[in-house]
């Protein structure tokens, strides 16, 4: 599961941006919406970024594919950190200057401490959170550190800085100074002299197995999945596989689409490496493909085989406009089957979207909803809807933000086309 993530002189973001999952401590929001990690730490399962179009509100999942993609990437890859060009920098000050991304994900859920715990098992025990940081532009990184938190003790697995850019520029080449603490486990000096300025650490002793970076990157290829729009061949690939893998979710999945008053499918086979709809009416039956299926039923058969998923391996599912092509109600109605049927694996679900119906009264807890807007700098901000006052006996939140009164608003303006026949 995420904790939080910051970002910073990337895309639209210019000064530091983080959103946290950890949950606030406040009786009027509702625990069962939460996952325990300690005694300490409840995590949100569902998370929302809201705003009007252009704020920046995709700029955090871009960072996650950004992020996913340099620490599960291969020696091979000639360079990784190519995702940042064109994407990053907007903001920077001086050329070249690096972006920042950091996350902190859950790599173990801690387990009850009981008496008479000897300190090794209390230690065994313990939740894990790994906490990684990349400062990097297209051409090299500047930076790269992972800790390790054990309950609330933070220790350091590894540190990489540059220490000598004698030049500043992207062509010059660089040494990095290393810091390495007791508890890291893996290749430490004959894989520092194999890692040039374009590779990550971590992703190169991952690559050579090393316990600490292996179990990192096994979290971003196998807990955290970042949902395509849901239209495209790629989606048809991976609903089909998953199916073949779990041949009871076909009936599941006619289930599913059935509950948001889809009725007419009555069976789906794969046939030929393609995804096939079999429809029913009063008189007849018929067949279609996938890829000749509505954009809506095909995005909502997408996000059904992911939340399948997650209800049986604790995922974080990421989903980017997450209301297109939905009703309204639909929208709400497949995040309360989420909150409904995800007790227990405990996964999260982060939806991004411009639809102000997931501030409806009970769908989501405060500290899980952030607005974004852009500030007077054009740059984009984030900000918590916990931040702002609340009565739970009379909740207006809808309303208020309609009118105005939490920002993250498009500001509208007359327009009117003007033909050049009519100006000439």
């Amino acid at each position: 599961m995420l904790l939080d993530m910051s970002i910073a002189n990337f895309k639209s973001v210019k000064e530091i941006q983080k959103i946290s999952f950890e949950a606030i401590k406040d009786n009027r929001f509702a625990d069962s919406k939460t996952v325990e990690v300690n005694d300490k730490l409840r995590l949100i399962k569902t998370a929302a970024i809201i705003g009007p179009n252009g704020a920046g509100k995709s700029s955090f999942v871009r960072a996650i594919e950004s992020l996913k993609s340099i620490v599960c990437s291969k020696s091979t890859v000639e360079n990784p950190i190519q995702v940042f060009s064109g994407t990053g920098f907007a903001y920077s000050d001086e050329k070249g200057e690096p972006c920042t991304i950091q996350m902190s994900m859950l790599l173990k859920k801690g387990d009850a401490v009981e008496e008479g715990d000897d300190p090794e098992t209390i230690k065994a025990k313990a939740s894990i959170i790994a906490e990684y940081t990349l400062k990097s532009t297209y051409k090299k990184i500047t930076e790269e550190t992972l800790y390790f938190i054990y309950n609330r003790s933070k220790k350091l697995m590894f540190e990489r800085k540059i220490q000598d850019d004698p030049f500043g520029d992207d062509e010059s080449p660089v040494t990095y100074k290393y810091r390495f603490g007791k508890m890291y486990r893996g290749d430490k000096k004959r894989l520092i002299k194999k890692i040039d300025e374009k590779h990550s650490f971590l992703a190169g002793a991952a690559e050579r197995e090393g316990e600490t970076c292996l179990a990192v990157q096994n979290w971003f290829q196998n807990s955290l999945n970042i949902l395509p729009m849901g239209v495209s061949s790629h989606s048809e690939q991976y609903i089909i596989s998953q199916i073949q893998k779990h041949p009871s979710w076909v009936k599941q999945l006619i289930n599913f689409l059935w509950s948001v008053d889809i009725t007419d499918i009555r069976n789906i086979l794969v046939k030929n490496d393609k995804l096939i709809f079999v429809h029913t009416n009063v008189t007849m039956h018929y067949a279609s493909y996938f890829m000749q299926e509505s954009l809506s039923l095909r995005r909502l058969t997408l996000i059904g085989i992911a939340f399948f998923e997650s209800f049986v391996q604790q995922k974080s599912l990421v989903i980017d406009d997450f209301g297109m092509l939905l009703h309204p109600d639909v929208l709400t109605h497949i995040i309360e089957i989420f909150e409904s049927c995800n007790d227990k694996v405990g996964s999260q679900l982060l939806v991004v979207d411009c639809n102000p119906t997931l501030l409806r009264p009970g769908l989501m807890r405060r500290d899980g909803v952030y607005f974004a807007e852009k500030d007077t700098e054009s740059s984009t901000v984030y900000f918590s809807l916990a931040q702002f006052k609340y009565s739970k006996r009379r909740d207006l939140t809808y309303n208020q933000y309609l009118n105005g009164a939490f920002g993250s608003l498009p500001l509208l303006s007359e327009f009117s086309f003007q033909d050049e026949k009519e100006d000439k």
